[in-house]
C-alpha cells in the first residue's frame, strides 16, 4: 500500500518534530547511514547501498519509467528528480526526508515541494519495480502542476485521492490486474459499486483499487490522451466540473456507464451467482472487525492469532478461540508494548512453536526488524531474535520439531529463504540465489520448506508479466521449482498432507482462488471457485494457515475480510482437477479490450528499454547539501476590528532543508493586533544522528488579560465602580539551544539552554459597558515593569502512547515532567507534571488528567512575569466570560477574579467521549468526511502563590483563601480535516458551593 503526501503535510512540521512539540510521538533515526550519489539522465539517486549493480539496476528501473510516464503524460522534467532510497522498511520509517511519521503499510512517498520520490527496496523486484513506477507518477504530477502556468502546487486539494492514486497506479499496473479485479467484481456483485461523489468522501472505497478501475475505464472508452487533460482540469477546476467540460457528461451519468460497463465484462452468470462457500465463516465484522487478516492457527487447533482492526482505531493483535471464533485475548496494541515501533502487519504473518505456548511475529524495534517471541500464558514477550547479518526478516515459519525457524531475509536488494537455530543462535542461508524467495512454509516432516519464487520453472514460457511460482527446497539447499500455473501470480505455499502436496493461491484465471498441487503428480486441483477471491489486505497478504486437518484462509466479501474455517474432507468433496494451466490475461482485465492503441499496454507487455537506460549515461557524483524550500505557507494578511479596536493581522511561514532533510531551518513571521504585536522566530535543526541538536532565534509578543474595577467615592458618600480591562503585553527576545534524544517511538528526553530578554507594556481599557465591547472605549497607559534579562536550563521527559480517536486520543497515556531554572535576574524554578490517561470502551472512551503547573523559588511571584489564570478553557471550562465575579470573595458566595489567578495551578479534568459524526461502526451518525464527537465533561483546579493557600473547602470569605472552582456541561469537537479541532461547548461553573448560570465558550484545540 502506498501513500501520496501533499504540501498540506509539511504544515507545522517544526512543532512536530521541533523542541516546541509538548505531546506527540517521536520519529527516531536509530541509524547513521552512509548516503552516496548516483545520477542518471533524469534522476538523482541517494543510496547507501554496497552493490554497484544494485544501484544500476534501480538507476535503469527509474529511467524505464521515466520513458513510459513521460510519453502518456506528455511531460518533461528540466533537471533530475530525487530518488532516495532504503535497504529495507526499518531504515525507511527513520526517514528525515519525509518529516510525518511512515507507517507499516506505506510502500512509498512522494512530496510536492522538492519532488522526492522516497522508498524502500522490496522482497522482489517485482514489488520494487511496481513501488517505483507507482511513486514516480506522482512525481510527474507535481511537476505538471508546479510547471503549468494556470495550475499551481495548491491545487493538488482540488484533485479527490482516488484519482490522484488511481492514476498512479493505472500507470504503472495497466488495464491486467486480478486484485483490482476482485474488488470490482465484489462490489458489482453486492450492488455497493460506488459513485464519483461516493469515492471521494467515503473511507470504505480504497482510492487505490477504484482509482485504478476508473482511469482504465477512462482510457478504454476516450483513449489515454484524456488522462493528463483530465488531471490538469481537475486541477484546475476540480473533478465535477472536469467531467462535465471534457466529456459532456455529469458525475452521475459517467458514474453509470463506468458500472454498467464493469458490470457486462466483470460478471460471469453461471460462476458468480451459483458459487459455494467453502467452509464456515468464523471472524467476521458481526464478532470482531472489518478487515480480520493474515491468520495463524495454533498446532494443537485451539487458538487462532489474526490481525483486525476490531477495536477501531489501530491494526491490533488478537488471539480467538480457533473454534468459535469468540476473541479470548488482545496479544498485542500500540499502548500496551509502546517498546515496539510498529507491528509488521502487512505482508506477513506470526508462526506457533509446536507446542502451541510461544507465538512468533515480526515488528520494528529500535530501527530494525526483530522477531519477537510471545508467551501466551504469561501474556508478554520473552525473546527477541535480531539479525544483524540481513537488512529485514519477513514470514516467520516455525519448524515442526521446535528447533529452527525459517524467515525470508533482505539483504542489499536480494531476498533468500534463512533459517535460524534457536538455541545454537545460528543463521543459515538455504537458497543463496539471485530470485526473489519469499512466503516460506514448512512440510509436516520438518524437512523441507516451501517458498514463492520468480524464479522461472523448466517448463517456464517467456513472459515480460510479473509472475510468482511455487517451488520447494530442503535444508541442504536442493530446490526445485515447480509448474503450476505459468505466468501467474502463484503465492502463499501451505504443505499439506504427507509431504507431496501443498496449498497455494493462484489469479491465473483473473480470479483469485485456492489450489491444491501434489508435487509427485503434477495435478492441481481447484478448491474455491469465488468470483472475488482468497486475499488478504495485498496480494502478497498471507491468507492461509493450516493445522492438522483444518483450514482457515481469508476471503473478501462486501469490502470486507473475513476468516473462514473448513476441513480436508470437506475440501476433497468440492475439489475439481484443473487441465488448462494456461494463464488468462483476457480474464484478468479491468475493462473489455479497447482498439484504441494503448502506450501503456504496449509498454508494458514488450517491456520496452528506453534509450535512457543505458548505463554509459550513469555516474557516481558528491552530494551537495543545498538548503530548499519544503513549504511556505500560512501566507495571509488583512486588518480588523475587534475588541481591543482596530489593528492587523497577518502571517507568513517557510520551511528549508537538505535533500535529505538532515538540516532543516524554519521561519516565521506573524503579526496579530498593532504593531508592536510583531512577532517572528528563526530556528535550525540538525536531525542526522540520534540526538537531535538545534538552535532558534525569536521575538515573541504574548497578550494577556484581566478584568478589574475601579470605585469612585461621589461627594454623597455613595461608590460608583467602572469596569476596566487590563491588557499587557510581555515581549520576549530569546536566544535558545536545544537537543531532544528519542527513546523510542514514544519515550524522549529534550534538554535546552536559553537567555531571554522580557520587555513590557501594560494599557487599560476603562469604562467597560459589558465583558465584550472593548473597541469604543478609551484607552491609557499604565506603567509597567522595568525590562531584565535572564538565562534558563530546562530539561523534561517525556511518554506519549496514545491513539487518537475522531478528535481527540481515546486509548493509551501521555506524560509529560518538566522543570526549569532561572538564573540572572530572576531566580525561580518551576515545575511542570501533566498526565492523561485514556480508555477505550468500544466505541467510547473515559480520559482522566492531572496537571501542575508551579513557579517556585524567591521571584516565583515577580510582577515582571505574568500570572496563571485557572478559568482559561484548557484548564476549567465556564470561567474566561462568566457575568458571575464580584468585587471580591467576602461575602461566601460571589468569587472573586482574584481566586482565579496565581503562580501555581492544579488542575483535574475528566471526560466522557462519544463518536458523533464519523465511521459508521462507531459514531452515532455515519460521516464519511466529518469526523466529531461529543464529550461530557467535569473539569475542577485550584490557583494560588506565595501569599495564598489552597484550602479543603467548597466556600471562602477571603482571597487568600484558595478554593476549588469546577464545572461540568458538554462539549463538540469537530476536526476540520486534519488541520485542526475546534470545541465549542456549554459549561455550569459550580462555585461556593453553588451552580451558576450556563455559559459558551470555545476551545481551537484537540482534546487533551
Amino acid at each position: 500500500m502506498k501513500r501520496l503526501l501533499t504540501i498540506l503535510s509539511m504544515l507545522f512540521v517544526f512543532l512536530i518534530y521541533g523542541y516546541a512539540q509538548y505531546f506527540g510521538q517521536n520519529k527516531p533515526t536509530y541509524k547513521e547511514l552512509d548516503y552516496q550519489l548516483y545520477k542518471t539522465p533524469h534522476f538523482e539517486l541517494y543510496h547507501y547501498f554496497k552493490s554497484p549493480e544494485l544501484v544500476q539496476s534501480l538507476g535503469q528501473l527509474a529511467e524505464k519509467w521515466y520513458y513510459y510516464h513521460q510519453q502518456v503524460l506528455i511531460d518533461t522534467f528540466s533537471t533530475r528528480n530525487p530518488l532516495i532510497i532504503y535497504s529495507n522498511h526499518a531504515d525507511f520509517q527513520q526517514t528525515t526526508a519525509i518529516s510525518s511519521r511512515i507507517d507499516v503499510g506505506v510502500g512509498g512517498v512522494t512530496e510536492g515541494m522538492k519532488r522526492r520520490v522516497v522508498l524502500p527496496v522490496t522482497y522482489s523486484h517485482q514489488q520494487t519495480d511496481h513501488v517505483l513506477g507507482h511513486e514516480l507518477v506522482h512525481a510527474f504530477q507535481y511537476h505538471i502542476l508546479e510547471t503549468d502556468p494556470q495550475i499551481s502546487l495548491m491545487a493538488i486539494g482540488n484533485i479527490p485521492l482516488w484519482m490522484v492514486e488511481g492514476m498512479a497506479e493505472y500507470l504503472s499496473i495497466g488495464s491486467i490486474n486480478s486484485q483490482t479485479n476482485l474488488w470490482m467484481r465484489d462490489a458489482l456483485i453486492q450492488d455497493q459499486f460506488p459513485t464519483l461523489k461516493e469515492m471521494t468522501y467515503d473511507y470504505r472505497y480504497s482510492p487505490y483499487r477504484f482509482g485504478h478501475s476508473f482511469w482504465a475505464f477512462i482510457a478504454y472508452k476516450y483513449g489515454e490522451q484524456y488522462v493528463p487533460r483530465l488531471f490538469k482540469a481537475t486541477a484546475r477546476d476540480g473533478y465535477e466540473k472536469a467531467i462535465g467540460d471534457i466529456f459532456m457528461l455529469s458525475t452521475d451519468s459517467l458514474s453509470v456507464l463506468w458500472e454498467q460497463t464493469l458490470r457486462n465484462h466483470l460478471l460471469n452468470a453461471s460462476i458468480d451467482s451459483t458459487f459455494n462457500i467453502v467452509g464456515n465463516r468464523i471472524l467476521s465484522k458481526k464478532n470482531s472487525g472489518r478487515y480480520n487478516l493474515n491468520p495463524a492457527v495454533s498446532p494443537d487447533g485451539k487458538h487462532l492469532v489474526f490481525l483486525s482492526e476490531r477495536d477501531m482505531y489501530a491494526i491490533d493483535l488478537f488471539m480467538a478461540d480457533a473454534h468459535t471464533g469468540e476473541i479470548e485475548s488482545r496479544l498485542y496494541t500500540a499502548t500496551s508494548h509502546d517498546e515496539i515501533d510498529a507491528l509488521n502487519y502487512l505482508e506477513t504473518s506470526g508462526t506457533w512453536s509446536p507446542d502451541s505456548r510461544y507465538f512468533a511475529f515480526i515488528a520494528f524495534m529500535k530501527g530494525q526488524s526483530t522477531c519477537l517471541i510471545f508467551d501466551t500464558k504469561k501474556k508478554q514477550i520473552v525473546n527477541e531474535i535480531k539479525l544483524e547479518e540481513v537488512d529485514d526478516i519477513n514470514w516467520p515459519a516455525w519448524s515442526p520439531k521446535g528447533n529452527l525457524i525459517a524467515f525470508s531475509g533482505l539483504k542489499e536488494g536480494r531476498s533468500d529463504i534463512y533459517t535460524y537455530n534457536i538455541k545454537r543462535k545460528e543463521l543459515l542461508n538455504i537458497t543463496n540465489n539471485p530470485y526473489a524467495s519469499m512466503q516460506p512454509s514448512w512440510s509436516d516432516d520438518g524437512q523441507s520448506i516451501f517458498y514463492t519464487t520468480d524464479q522461472p520453472s523448466k517448463q517456464h514460457l517467456p513472459s515480460s508479466r510479473g509472475f510468482f511460482n511455487i517451488a520447494q527446497t530442503d535444508l541442504k539447499g536442493n530446490q526445485k521449482v515447480f509448474s503450476t500455473f505459468e505466468g501467474a501470480r502463484n503465492l502463499n505455499p501451505i504443505g499439506f498432507g504427507d509431504n507431496n502436496e501443498v496449498l497455494f493461491l493462484s489469479d491465473y484465471d483473473g480470479r483469485r482462488n485456492l489450489y491444491l498441487f501434489n508435487t509427485s503428480s503434477e495435478q492441481i486441483y481447484r478448491i474455491t471457485n469465488y468470483p472475488t477471491g482468497v486475499i488478504g489486505m495485498t496480494e502478497y497478504s498471507p491468507a492461509l494457515t493450516m493445522c492438522g486437518n483444518t483450514l482457515y484462509y481469508t476471503m473478501l466479501w462486501k469490502g470486507e475480510f473475513s476468516i473462514f474455517k473448513t476441513d480436508v474432507s470437506y475440501m476433497n468433496h468440492n475439489k475439481t482437477e484443473v487441465t488448462d494451466r494456461q494463464m488468462n490475461l483476457a480474464a484478468s482485465r479491468l475493462v473489455p479490450f479497447s482498439p484504441i492503441p494503448s502506450q501503456i499496454e504496449t509498454n508494458l507487455y514488450f517491456n520496452r528499454q528506453p534509450q535512457a537506460v543505458s548505463v554509459d549515461s550513469f555516474f557516481n557524483d558528491r552530494i551537495k547539501r543545498k538548503f530548499k524550500l519544503d513549504y511556505l505557507g500560512n501566507v495571509q494578511g488583512g486588518v480588523m476590528a475587534g475588541r481591543f479596536g482596530a489593528g492587523m493581522a497577518g502571517s507568513i511561514e517557510a520551511m528549508f532543508s537538505d535533500i535529505l532533510g538532515q538540516n532543516m531551518m524554519y521561519t516565521a513571521l506573524s503579526i496579530n493586533g498593532e504593531v508592536y504585536d510583531f512577532g517572528g522566530q528563526v530556528a535550525y535543526i540538525n536531525q542526522q544522528k540520534r540526538v537531535k541538536v538545534g538552535l532558534s532565534l525569536s521575538h515573541i509578543p504574548y497578550r494577556y488579560g484581566t478584568y478589574s474595577y475601579d470605585y469612585i467615592e461621589n461627594e454623597d458618600g455613595t461608590t460608583d465602580r467602572s469596569l476596566n480591562y487590563i491588557f499587557r503585553r510581555t515581549f520576549e527576545d530569546k536566544a535558545s539551544v536545544f537537543t531532544f534524544i528519542p527513546v523510542n517511538k514514544t519515550k524522549r528526553f529534550e534538554l535546552g539552554a536559553s537567555y531571554a530578554i522580557y520587555n513590557y507594556r501594560i494599557e487599560k481599557y476603562k469604562d467597560l459597558s459589558s465583558f465584550s465591547q472593548y473597541y469604543a472605549s478609551d484607552k491609557e497607559k499604565l506603567p509597567a515593569p522595568a525590562g531584565f534579562g535572564t538565562a534558563i536550563l530546562d530539561a523534561a521527559y517525556v511518554i506519549d502512547n496514545a491513539k487518537m480517536g475522531l478528535a481527540s486520543p481515546v486509548e493509551g497515556k501521555r506524560l509529560r515532567i518538566q522543570g526549569e531554572y532561572y538564573l540572572h535576574h530572576m531566580k525561580m524554578q518551576t515545575l511542570l507534571i501533566d498526565y492523561r490517561k485514556y480508555f477505550f470502551i468500544k466505541p467510547y472512551s473515559l480520559a482522566f488528567r492531572i496537571y501542575h503547573y508551579g513557579r517556585y523559588g524567591i521571584d516565583s511571584d515577580s510582577d515582571r512575569m505574568t500570572e496563571l489564570f485557572l478559568g482559561s478553557p484548557w484548564y476549567v471550562r465556564g470561567y474566561d466570560t462568566g457575568g458571575f465575579y464580584g468585587t471580591n470573595t467576602d461575602d461566601g458566595n460571589a468569587l472573586s477574579l482574584n481566586q482565579l489567578i496565581g503562580t501555581r495551578l492544579l488542575v483535574s479534568n475528566i471526560e466522557w467521549r462519544i463518536p458523533f459524526t464519523g465511521p459508521r461502526e462507531i459514531a452515532m451518525i455515519s460521516s464519511g468526511f466529518l469526523f466529531s464527537e461529543l464529550a461530557l465533561f467535569i473539569d475542577g483546579g485550584v490557583s494560588w502563590n506565595k501569599h495564598s493557600q489552597p484550602v479543603l473547602s467548597l466556600t471562602t470569605n477571603s482571597d487568600n483563601e484558595r478554593i476549588p472552582i469546577f464545572s461540568g456541561g458538554l462539549a463538540y469537537r469537530i476536526n476540520l480535516f486534519g488541520a485542526m479541532v475546534i470545541e465549542p461547548y456549554y459549561s455550569f461553573p459550580f462555585h461556593q458551593a453553588h451552580f451558576k448560570s450556563g455559559q459558551f465558550g470555545m476551545n481551537i484545540l484537540a482534546g487533551w
